[in-house]
């Protein structure tokens, strides 16, 4: 069904539409702008049920308009009732409106809420990505799932030989040796071996078997992305990106595939509100309270650009890597980098000065990296 576009003119109203959609069935209610009830229905779990009651009962030929929460379905629905020629958009569950006293919760007065809410323009719609963008997205975050697995197996294998008594430390005598090396994995192997009990030995064996697994789906993970990051609707915005300190290229693809496209973002503090670094404030009566930040957003934008910050503090020099980074950059955005580090430095000594924690100074910094990382983009997108 075609839907009409802005500037057309139609003579009868739009009929909006609310799914409450699990994976059992379709709750749905449909009404006019100005209607307080409207159509109810329930349908099975799939695109086309919802499109066959509506046509059924939509005999005036209205222009449907469909809105459903995101959720375990992700973008598949909308891309779905897109393709059938209908007008869906998913709204953002958190920023629904809730009356106070509402006391009672079902799929079928979920629906009716989200239709009101939608004809009454109430609702926050999200940003679909197209599929590409999103088979990139998923690809980086599965590999930060493996990421943690690879994290959880080796502090299980280290609390495990800790609790036999071996100590990698104090048996090399290197007070700051460090775990997971050539050298700390053959000291394991060794103690491996000469394990008089066959199920410890088993146990271990089995354990840093799993990890080495683990780690070479991690490798051919991370060479992937390093072979989407030679692509060219990819490798200008990456090449923005990492002659700053701290982004390297798998940073750089991850931002740019959770940013999307930086033009929906008319201004820095747009993408700091998407990424939930904007500051919890409750003032009134002449007073002013602020918090931390409200987390209330991507939080793998937020990670990236934290952890980018971790040696904000040091003097702002270029690095050999940053410099070979940055060879096939254009000037321009070697001059906002490097105006970056140079405003990042300056603004973590005098919070450090202040006292303020580590942690707090970091993540301040990473609010003004985000602001840098939005100029940068514009510049080459525009």
């Amino acid at each position: 069904m075609n839907y009409p576009t802005s500037g057309t003119q139609t003579t009868s109203p739009i009929l909006y539409v609310g799914l409450d959609v699990d994976d059992t069935s379709f709750h749905g209610c449909a009404l006019t702008e100005n209607q307080q009830e409207g159509l109810e229905f329930k349908t099975k779990s799939s695109s086309s049920d919802p499109c066959r009651t509506l046509e059924k009962f939509n005999t005036q030929k209205n222009a449907l308009k469909i809105c459903y929460e995101a959720g375990y379905l992700g973008y598949s629905l909308q891309r779905e009732l897109q393709e059938k020629g209908y007008r869906c958009e998913i709204v953002a569950p958190s920023l629904i409106p809730h009356p106070a006293g509402k006391r009672v919760k079902t799929d079928r007065l979920d629906a009716r809420g989200l239709a009101r809410y939608y004809a009454k323009g109430l609702l926050t719609t999200i940003h679909v990505p197209s599929p590409e963008q999103e088979a990139v997205r998923d690809l980086l975050r599965s590999r930060c799932f493996l990421k943690k697995q690879i994290q959880r197996v080796r502090h299980h294998f280290l609390s495990c030989i800790r609790r036999l008594g071996l100590h990698y430390r104090q048996e090399t005598a290197n007070p700051d040796g460090t775990y997971w090396t050539k050298q700390h994995r053959i000291w394991l192997k060794g103690k491996i071996e000469k394990f008089d009990s066959d199920p410890l030995k088993l146990n271990f064996t089995l354990l840093l078997s799993r990890l080495e697994a683990l780690e070479e789906e991690r490798n051919s993970y991370e060479d992937q992305i390093e072979n989407l990051a030679k692509n060219p609707c990819h490798q200008q915005k990456i090449r923005a990106l990492t002659c700053y300190r701290g982004i390297d290229t798998l940073a750089a693809l991850s931002l740019v595939s959770e940013i999307g496209d930086i033009r929906r973002f008319d201004h820095p503090r747009r993408l700091t509100s998407y990424c939930g670094m904007d500051i919890i404030e409750h003032s009134s009566g002449g007073k002013e309270r602020k918090f931390c930040m409200s987390k209330m957003g991507n939080k793998h934008i937020r990670t990236c650009v934290i952890e980018a910050c971790q040696f904000v503090s040091y003097p702002p020099l270029i690095s050999k890597i940053l410099k070979e980074r940055r060879k096939e950059t254009p000037m321009h955005l070697v001059q906002i980098a490097d105006r970056c580090m140079q405003r990042l430095y300056k603004k973590s000594r005098k919070m450090l000065y202040r006292e303020k924690p580590t942690n707090k100074v970091k993540a301040a910094c990473a609010r003004e990296l985000l602001g840098f990382i939005w100029e940068s983009l514009r510049a080459v997108t525009a």
